[in-house]
């Protein structure tokens, strides 16, 4: 398999984990359509939606991040639409998409987690009538479910590698050094060769 292959695959595999949860479009108006990973560990992810507010068209779309998920770096978004960015959401505003005009908003994050856990990203869908759509519910099969996706390999971030550990150093416990210990032991043989020779003699004394 070629390394080009490969990413394909892991597009492919991401964008299927971003559907599994977000339903059909008769079930959520706000779908993440699309995450594609970039190959430098962050990930393009892509929001759709077709109506407004009843006969009102949408002029603001606002969406949440997932907890771990980095700023956004990069958006990207329909003519005459603007993105302000913070570390946790991005909101756009614009002149209006009326039902059945189709947009798409994509914005550029690193994601971070475990392969299997779901990612929600709260939604907020504003008109200038004043209506308001929250597709912040956790469930996919909730009456406003939040945009959402599967975690894969090929959308988490890498995580930094631990670093190594320090041995720590030596403990002194008081207790006396090896060439420390090796006098104390030749002392202490000297000592006993001392002591045997005054009773050796002491035993056998001198006779003149």
């Amino acid at each position: 398999m070629t390394r080009r292959t490969g990413r394909v695959i892991a597009a492919i595999t991401a964008t299927t984990a971003a559907l599994l949860l977000t339903g059909s479009p008769a079930a959520a108006h706000v779908l993440l359509a699309k995450a594609q990973p970039n190959g430098d560990g962050s990930t393009t992810l892509t929001f759709t939606f077709d109506h407004g507010c009843g006969d009102s068209p949408t002029t603001e779309l606002i969406v949440s991040l997932p907890a771990g998920a980095t700023p956004p770096t990069r958006t990207e978004q329909p003519t005459g639409w603007n993105a302000t960015i913070t570390p946790s959401r991005v909101t756009w505003t614009g002149p209006g998409l009326n039902a059945g005009a189709e947009a798409a908003f994509s914005l550029v994050t690193r994601l971070t987690g475990t392969i299997g856990q779901p990612l929600r990203f709260p939604t907020v869908q504003r008109c200038p009538n004043g209506q308001a759509y929250e597709w912040t519910d956790p469930q996919p099969g909730d009456e406003h479910p939040a945009p959402s996706l599967i975690a894969t390999g090929a959308i988490l971030a890498p995580q930094p590698a631990a670093a190594p550990r320090t041995p720590a150093p030596p403990t002194d416990t008081g207790g006396a050094s090896l060439p420390q210990a090796a006098a104390a032991l030749a002392v202490l043989v000297l000592a006993a060769g001392s002591a045997a020779a005054v009773v050796t003699r002491r035993a056998n004394p001198v006779r003149e």
